[in-house]
Formats: C-alpha cells, sequence, structure tokens
C-alpha cells in the first residue's frame, strides 16, 4: 500500500506541474502578439555639446537685428538670399487661410558654414551651397512675425540637387522651422529626437538647430534659432517605400490627413465619405487625406484611383460595426506603428496629431503604418487657448484610435510598449536629460532668440493672430506662468507636464482597457492551439489516473 501511495503522490505531483504548465502555455497562445514589440532601427541623433562661450550673445547685433563684424555661434549657421520677396499668397478670411492663386515660391540662393571647431562665423567658408526655390509655409504659424520656410534645392539647371546637409538624409526638400508659438524651441527638436530612438527614419525624421540670417546686398540680418528639417518624403534615408513606378498598379504611397489644400490631391476616402471623421469644432476643411507621394506632377489618375481605394478599405475594416470585420485589422495595419505613435503624441500631449499633421505611409505589397510623427508646437502645456491636463488622456478619441482602442489587445500593447518606453527611451531621466542638453547647447543662441522676438515671447498684450500668448494657471498650488520672461521658467512648464502626466498614462491606459468592448485576442487560431495543449495535457493524465 506505501508503495502504491506514494506512486500515486508523485502522479498527483506531475499532474499539478503539468497544470501549471498548461496555464502558462495557455496564456502565451492568447497574449504572445502583446508581448511581442519587433525591433527597429536607432536614430541617427547625436549628443549636443554645451555651449561653453563666455562672451555677451547680443555683442555684435544691432537694434535693426542687422549682424556686425565678429558674429559667431556655436550652432551652424544658415545663411539665405532671395531673388526678390517671399510672395504672400495666403489671404484671411473669418480666421480661415485662404490660399490664393499666386505662386508660393521664390527662387534665391543658401549657404551654410559649420565647422569642425564648433565656432562659425558668416564670413567662413560655405560647408554647403545651392540654389533654391523658397516659401514661406505653416497653417497658423503663417501668420506669425517670426516666419518658418520650405525650401528646394537646386542645382545650376534647376534640376532637383538630391545632397544631404549637416549629416541628414539626402533630398531637394527641406525645412527651416522656427515656429515662434514654442518659446522653449525644443518642443519639436525633442519629440522628434525621441521619434527617431522609438523607430528610426520612417519614425521620426532628423533635424538639426541652426541660427537663420537673410543677406541683402551684403548685409546680413538675424532671424533667430531655427530647426531645418528634412521634409516627410519618400527616400532611402526618409521614409523608406519603394519608388512610384506608374506601370505599378499596387503602388507604395504616403498621404496626410489635414486640412483641405489646393496644393496637395485630396483623396474622396470612405472615412470622410461616411462622416467618421469629422473637422475640428465644424470646420469642413479638416480631416481630409492628401496624397504627398507619387507627387501630383508624376501620379497618374489609374494610381490616384488605386489608392483612394486602398486606403478607403482599410478605413472599411477599422470603422466596421460588425465585428467579424473588425477583427481583421491586423491584416491591414502596422499595428507596432499605431502604438507608438499614440503613446509618444499621447506622452507629449500633442492632440493637434490625429486630425491634423498626421502622415500615414505604405509601401507596395505591404500594410499602413502610421508616421513619421509631425507638429509639435502645441504639445507639452502649450496650446494657446487653455491649460493641457496632466491626469487624462486624449488620444484614444482620435480617428482611427477610437476604433484600435476598443480592442483590448491593441491597449494591451500600448499598455505593455509604455511599460518598456518608460525605463528607457521615455523615462523621465533620460528625457530630462535631453532637455538639459538642448539647454546647454542653445545657451547664447536662446538669448539672441529672445532678444529678436522680445515682443512676441515677453510683452502681455491682447491676443491676436500674429502672437501666441499663452494665459498662467495654478496647478497642485504651483503656479505655471506659461507667459515668461524667463528661460528656466519655460522649461519648468515642459519638465512639470512630462512629471504630471508620464506618470498618469498607465494608469488611465487601465481605464481604456476597461472600456474597450472586443478582445481579438481570443479569436482566430490561438484558441484552437489552446485546445489541442488542452487535449494533448489532459488525455495522458486522464490514462494514468485511470490506471491507478
Amino acid at each position: 500500500m506505501a508503495v502504491n501511495f506514494r506512486f500515486g503522490k508523485e502522479k498527483i505531483i506531475l499532474v499539478i506541474i503539468g497544470g501549471i504548465i498548461l496555464v502558462i502555455m495557455g496564456m502565451l497562445c492568447f497574449f504572445r502578439e502583446d508581448m511581442v514589440f519587433k525591433d527597429s532601427p536607432r536614430g541617427t541623433y547625436s549628443t549636443l555639446p554645451a555651449d561653453t562661450s563666455t562672451e555677451d550673445p547680443l555683442a555684435y547685433l544691432n537694434e535693426d537685428f542687422t549682424v556686425r563684424d565678429g558674429f559667431t555661434s556655436n550652432l551652424p549657421l544658415v545663411i539665405v538670399s532671395l531673388d526678390s520677396e517671399l510672395p504672400d499668397y495666403k489671404g484671411k478670411n473669418a480666421a480661415q487661410a485662404l490660399e490664393l492663386d499666386i505662386e508660393p515660391y521664390t527662387t534665391g540662393d543658401i549657404r551654410i558654414i559649420d565647422n569642425e571647431s564648433g565656432l562659425n562665423s558668416p564670413y567662413d567658408k560655405s560647408s554647403y551651397e545651392s540654389y533654391i526655390k523658397i516659401k514661406q509655409r505653416g497653417h497658423s504659424s503663417y501668420y506669425y512675425n517670426k516666419k518658418q520656410y520650405k525650401i528646394k534645392t537646386l542645382n545650376a539647371d534647376g534640376s532637383d540637387n538630391d545632397t544631404s546637409i549637416l549629416g541628414m538624409g539626402a533630398g531637394s526638400e527641406w525645412v527651416i522651422n522656427g515656429s515662434m508659438a514654442d518659446k522653449s524651441m525644443m518642443r519639436n527638436y525633442i519629440s522628434y529626437r525621441l521619434a527617431s530612438e522609438m523607430g528610426g527614419n520612417n519614425f521620426g525624421f532628423d533635424s538639426r538647430y541652426c541660427e537663420l540670417l537673410f543677406e541683402d546686398e551684403g548685409r546680413l540680418t538675424y532671424q533667430g534659432v531655427f530647426l531645418l528639417m528634412e521634409t516627410i518624403d519618400r527616400g532611402e534615408d526618409r521614409v523608406n517605400i519603394d519608388e512610384y513606378d506608374p506601370d505599378n498598379t499596387y503602388s507604395s504611397y504616403i498621404v496626410r490627413r489635414d486640412r483641405y489644400s489646393k496644393y496637395d490631391i485630396m483623396l474622396n476616402t470612405y472615412g470622410r465619405e461616411n462622416g467618421f471623421v469629422e473637422g475640428r469644432d465644424g470646420q469642413e476643411k479638416d480631416g481630409w487625406i492628401g496624397l504627398k507621394y507619387p507627387s501630383a506632377s508624376k501620379v497618374t489618375d489609374e494610381t490616384i484611383k488605386y489608392i483612394e481605394n486602398d486606403f478607403s478599405n482599410i478605413e472599411k475594416v477599422i470603422y466596421s460595426e460588425d465585428e467579424k470585420v473588425f477583427r481583421n485589422y491586423k491584416n491591414y495595419i502596422d499595428v507596432d506603428s499605431f502604438v507608438d505613435y499614440f503613446l509618444l503624441n499621447e506622452f507629449m500631449g500633442n492632440y493637434d496629431a490625429g486630425t491634423h499633421s498626421t502622415f500615414m505611409y505604405k509601401n507596395s505589397g505591404d500594410v499602413l503604418s502610421i508616421g513619421p510623427v509631425w507638429d509639435f508646437d502645441q504639445a507639452l502645456d502649450n496650446n494657446k487657448t487653455q491649460e493641457s491636463e496632466t491626469d487624462t488622456l486624449a488620444f484614444q478619441t482620435e480617428p482611427l484610435f477610437k476604433e484600435l482602442c476598443q480592442d483590448k489587445q491593441f491597449v494591451r500593447k500600448l499598455r505593455s510598449r509604455y511599460t518598456k518606453l518608460r525605463r528607457n527611451i521615455l523615462s523621465e531621466e533620460n528625457v530630462y536629460d535631453l532637455i538639459d542638453e538642448a539647454a546647454a547647447y542653445l545657451k547664447s543662441a536662446q538669448k539672441r532668440e529672445w532678444y529678436r522676438w522680445a515682443d512676441e515671447y515677453t510683452v502681455e498684450t491682447e491676443s491676436h493672430y500674429n502672437l501666441y500668448i499663452l494665459s498662467p494657471y495654478v496647478s497642485d498650488g504651483f503656479r505655471l506662468n506659461r507667459l515668461n520672461d524667463d528661460y528656466g521658467q519655460e522649461l519648468v512648464v515642459i519638465k512639470y507636464y512630462l512629471h504630471k502626466h508620464g506618470a498618469a498614462i498607465a494608469k488611465e491606459l487601465e481605464g481604456v482597457y476597461n472600456k474597450a468592448e472586443i478582445d481579438t485576442a481570443s479569436s482566430g487560431v490561438r484558441p484552437l492551439l489552446f485546445l489541442m495543449v488542452i487535449a494533448l495535457f489532459l488525455v495522458p493524465s486522464y490514462l494514468i489516473m485511470r490506471r491507478d
């Protein structure tokens, strides 16, 4: 009897151990996909060296902002000369931008000074020179007193000059971005750098700080601190998709959800035509899908029709009220890119994305990805009309994400990815270090920038369309002054928001998860695998127990 009892006891222990293994394998069958996130290439950004200058930053700036001999900067200098005045190609009517029937570009030259020593004078030998076409750019920012620009680099014969600038990916289109809305001068830079670390060039493109000077008949006029940036376009070092071939029906493409523009091809897609995408504040011009690549000058009508239908077919699945149809969305989109896009924009409080400045791309024969990220002017508590709430989420209300967040599996992936990112790329320590690094690099340039735009940055006046004035508020007994005459206080606003909001996201994702009504993890082949595991375990266990 003793022998039989011990033999039976050992069997029971084996059954218990097998049961534990069964549970673990079952969980892996259901949730394996949630725990896997594809590795992405690292970005191309490098550490910004601190500005060690002890000289007065304003010593060589005149009252009219022209520069005197002796002007130097630790930032690269971008010097632009124009052949004629920049056209004003946008009017304004009832607070809406109107695109006038005017050619937006003029021509000119660009030269860049970027010495290995890190000390740059406008009279030094250029490290880069090119003919250019240049225009003013932006939507609301088009009307700010500090302008920003898009340039196309050209060869002498007028063809595209596809080259690398300041170590960035080769191309012929660039943006000189210096939004007056961001007094910190780092909301965009930090966001693009983090995005690049998260997902490489297809998620966060390259950008470089510079100081911009306009040259006119030998006189140099200081314009301020800018980011020279890659544009979102196809290329090996940009959005790496196949080059357009008009003979290939299944073309690769890049689209952008934004306002209606007569300069882009507007697509009639399923989501907007059926009321799933609405403009902000009822604006009819919001939420359109515009074709960015292939360009309007090269794309055929057949290709436009294909892209229109292809994007609409993806929308039909995601917006479908039929659960069986919706469950197939993972066959149509790169879920990982949508997870990262949600998390970075939510982390930075960039709620202009989703409806505006939202790029998506699809390689021929592949699924739809979202990115690269774009335009963080209003992020990090920089909304013009109200302070940003730190303890709530909002990105789950944006087009496409509203539907995706109905799936518990998608939200589980958000939670898992965010937990990992908070240990490294989006950790408070890492992001604070990037902010401090950028501030040390901009030490002298920041003072010149604020001197150049002092009226817009520090003078309290009634808000109007050409200024970006933000009101202060009190949170947790702590007064946050968003109309700062102190640069350090501007960085306090950013760090405070990141501290509060970054900590709240994980908790708030639990609420999003609890509200999700569908779980696509419980469909398809994985439940069958789970049943097979049960059968493989229970049948032998039953036979063993029966022999007792």
